[in-house]
């Protein structure tokens, strides 16, 4: 009988322990659920108490600002301006349908012709019919620009100053019979064509593009002679061929790479020809004149504008009017000579860099062309120009 107590007895034991064993770890996991559902709930009521970020308001501008700007320079004038305004942010475009656009001097009077921008009078107050349009940001200066190397080998000690000496050079260098002397890139598909290749051989000699106080456009005399010249090396055979099928990039790569001695271009290729992969030798004059006496110049620009189909005018002219507060960030990225017109001076990067600081002595030292791409008879002129050259080339 006493084995029988004792079994039992044992048996009560076991049950009574398993039973405390069971209930401890039920109350464990009870106690593990409701530690994550506080845990839940702690942290739902943080997330709903934090407020919700306001929504931003998208400004679109065009593709080509890039292009013009650079990649680097638009990355970071976007993130400083979205830091100072939190609620706008800036997208590029993926079509025509950009609040701001960003253009050059050849864009300016199609842009106005289709109503493709909206008038700046509420934000400016300008007297000239550009600053009516869009704000200019960044200036260039015509150049001419020659292989020091080729130059050298063709015997000539100094680039010509004179359209006399520029055919004497050119004469010298046709004569080594691997580059070619000139090149002009006329192609349709390069809107700057005339602008780069041809008016800055009339201004060199200060003249006009067509004869002043004309009812009709009727080119001027030194244009009329601009274009004499141009035949006259064409027939010579001073000329690369094919000048309306390539445009200015063509040319300049050309040049770069060493199969052009001389070239006209603007001071914004020179961060490009230094560059060069072909670590190019060359050197920057004033274009060659009838005669020797003072040279003139002309300046093209990067221009902003509002677009016609802006629908938020005025948050885009908050991005338009920061950029261009940021015209000394500009004039230095691009490495831009002048820069600012009338009122410049010349930067560090001007300074620091002997190409540069030598167009800066070259600006200072010409007559800068008053020239309004603007002007309606623009269009006109540079049709008849264009005529003009097919006969002669």
């Amino acid at each position: 009988m006493n084995i029988y107590y004792y079994y039992r007895k044992c048996i009560e034991k076991s049950r009574s322990f398993i039973a405390r064993y069971v209930s401890s770890a039920r109350l464990d996991i009870f106690l593990f659920i409701a530690a994550i559902a506080v845990i839940a709930i702690v942290a739902s009521s943080q997330l709903f108490r934090q407020p919700a970020k306001p929504k931003r308001t998208a400004i679109f501008i065009s593709q080509q600002c890039e292009n013009l700007l650079g990649r680097d320079t638009l990355s970071a004038l976007i993130q400083e301006f979205e830091e100072q305004y939190p609620n706008l942010e800036i997208q590029t475009a993926v079509n025509d349908d950009a609040d701001i656009v960003f253009f050059d001097d050849s864009e300016i009077n199609d842009l106005i012709k289709d109503s493709a921008l909206t008038s700046l009078k509420p934000y400016i107050h300008s007297e000239t019919q550009i600053d009516q349009w869009a704000v200019p940001l960044v200036s260039f200066m015509d150049l001419f620009f020659y292989n020091i190397d080729i130059l050298e080998a063709a015997n000539c000690d100094r680039p010509p100053k004179t359209r006399t000496e520029f055919i004497a050079a050119a004469r010298a260098v046709a004569a080594l019979e691997t580059v070619f002397p000139l090149a002009l890139g006329l192609s349709r598909d390069d809107p700057l064509a005339l602008r780069r290749e041809l008016y800055p051989w009339i201004w060199a000699t200060g003249g006009d593009l067509r004869t002043p106080g004309a009812e009709n456009v009727t080119l001027s005399r030194a244009s009329t002679d601009a274009i004499t010249f141009l035949g006259q090396l064409s027939h010579d055979g001073l000329l690369a061929p094919d000048s309306f099928g390539k445009t200015g990039v063509q040319r300049l790569e050309e040049f770069a790479e060493g199969k052009i001695a001389m070239i006209a271009a603007s001071s914004r290729d020179i961060p490009f020809l230094q560059r060069a992969v072909h670590n190019i030798n060359f050197g920057i004059t004033t274009m060659p004149q009838t005669a020797q006496g003072k040279n003139s110049a002309g300046l093209s620009w990067i221009y902003a504008g509002l677009s016609g189909d802006c629908t938020l005018p005025d948050e885009a002219w908050s991005f338009l009017a920061f950029v261009a507060g940021r015209k000394q960030a500009l004039e230095e990225s691009l490495g831009a000579v002048p820069g600012s017109y009338p009122s410049a001076f010349p930067g560090n990067y001007v300074t620091k860099d002997p190409l540069l600081s030598k167009a800066w002595e070259i600006f200072e030292a010409v007559d800068i062309v008053e020239y309004y791409p603007a002007d309606p008879l623009e269009e006109e002129t540079a049709r008849t120009i264009r005529e003009k050259l097919s006969e002669v080339l």
